[in-house]
């Protein structure tokens, strides 16, 4: 007779990791500056690169003195491109990857299309032109940033109005903006138009306003409002600052003016308005909205492509699909980038019910999806927005 395994307190416990898949997370910071090297550096055209640093960026896009390492000619060597990224390293948060492509130049005319065309596949959410505010050159980024985003590379595009802007007799700058770069608003949000009359030389920008705007945008998170986010490295001289009126104007039309705001302590330059260059859609107005639903979209379709093929059009398989959505936007309800979400699967109702029981219209309608094999899913999210406007009564009582 063999005496049995003693008892005690223990519980074994066994954990199978075999069913569990990475979650994916589409990067929010990747930016990429389209420009004219100048002639200098030793980047080939047409080609983007990933920047690490300063100094990769003078090497690439300026020619630099072998005997100190700074760039040559007293720092005049260097072309459009290497000083945009200066800017955009400069920013505080700051874009997660940097990516620059030179343009070709041959005859002294950027070819901005093949540039862009390069970018075309780059995991990049924002794309701006180097110190660029012709609106014609900047149709271009608007082409290439519908184009990539209609095929599935979500992206946002950053330009800048001209800061020496001619306004006509009796029109504000807002207005003869409006009327300058109206070709470039989009109906998806896509575009955002920053203004800032820093100063200019020869015509062009001496800061790049759109480079340091994308930068500072792409360096937080995308449910948080860009409004009064910090913009670093620009200056723009006091009497070419605009105006509280001004300020007003540019964020009724859409555009994101820089201000100095005198009730943040100290000097700085804050994005004085959060839409994007979009004022004819309310439901993508503000740059966050259009951030979080390109995140959330492939949040989706990378959380779900592993339904494709697998999933049985069954009880089972569909309640599997509902938990495969929770999964992916459960986390984003508890992190207060949504307020909420509904999953509506039409046909697992149906299959929730006795075969006997299911009326013909409903029996027909899961025949139907299981003949065609797609199955409808109805998804609804309860975005909360962050303030942007206080409307304070202060009462006075004697």
């Amino acid at each position: 007779m063999s005496i049995p395994t003693a008892e005690y307190p223990y519980i074994r416990v066994t954990i199978d990791t075999s069913g569990l898949q990475p979650t994916a997370t589409r990067a929010f910071g990747n930016v990429a500056v389209v420009g004219s090297a100048g002639g200098f550096g030793t980047a080939t055209p047409n080609t983007p690169v990933l920047i690490g640093g300063e100094a990769e960026a003078r090497r690439l896009f300026a020619t630099v003195d072998p005997a100190t390492g700074a760039i040559a000619g007293g720092g005049t060597e260097a072309g459009p491109l290497y000083r945009s990224v200066r800017e955009l390293l400069l920013q505080r948060p700051g874009p997660s990857r940097i990516y620059a492509v030179a343009t070709h130049d041959e005859g002294g005319d950027p070819d901005w299309a093949a540039a862009l065309a390069s970018v075309a596949t780059a995991p990049v959410q924002f794309v701006c032109l180097a110190r660029v505010t012709d609106p014609a050159t900047l149709a271009l980024l608007r082409g290439h940033i519908e184009d990539a985003s209609d095929a599935g590379a979500k992206r946002m595009g950053v330009a800048m109005v001209d800061p020496d802007l001619t306004v006509p007799a009796g029109k504000t700058f807002a207005q003869a903006a409006d009327a300058a770069y109206g070709g470039l608003k989009n109906s998806d949000g896509r575009m955002i138009l920053a203004a800032a009359r820093v100063a200019t030389d020869g015509g062009i920008p001496v800061q790049d306003v759109a480079a340091a705007t994308m930068g500072t945008i792409a360096g937080y998170q995308p449910h948080l409002s860009v409004l009064l986010k910090q913009v670093n490295g620009l200056v723009i001289p006091l009497a070419r600052q605009f105006t509280g009126t001004e300020v007003t104007q540019l964020a009724e039309v859409a555009m994101l003016p820089l201000l100095d705001p005198e009730f943040i302590p100290g000097d700085g330059l804050f994005l004085g308005s959060g839409r994007s260059y979009n004022p004819a859609d309310p439901s993508r107005l503000y740059v966050d909205v259009v951030r979080v639903l390109d995140d959330i979209e492939y949040r989706l379709k990378a959380g779900l492509i592993g339904a494709i093929g697998n999933v049985r059009i069954d009880r089972l398989g569909m309640e599997g699909l509902r938990s495969r959505f929770d999964a992916i936007l459960e986390p984003l309800r508890s992190g207060r980038v949504i307020d909420g979400y509904t999953v509506d699967i039409p046909v697992l109702p149906i299959l929730e019910t006795e075969e006997a029981n299911r009326s013909p219209g409903a029996a027909a309608t899961l025949t139907q999806t299981r003949t065609s094999r797609a199955v409808e899913v109805l998804v609804t999210v309860t975005y909360a927005g962050s303030v942007h406007f206080l409307d304070v009564r202060l009462a006075l009582v004697a």
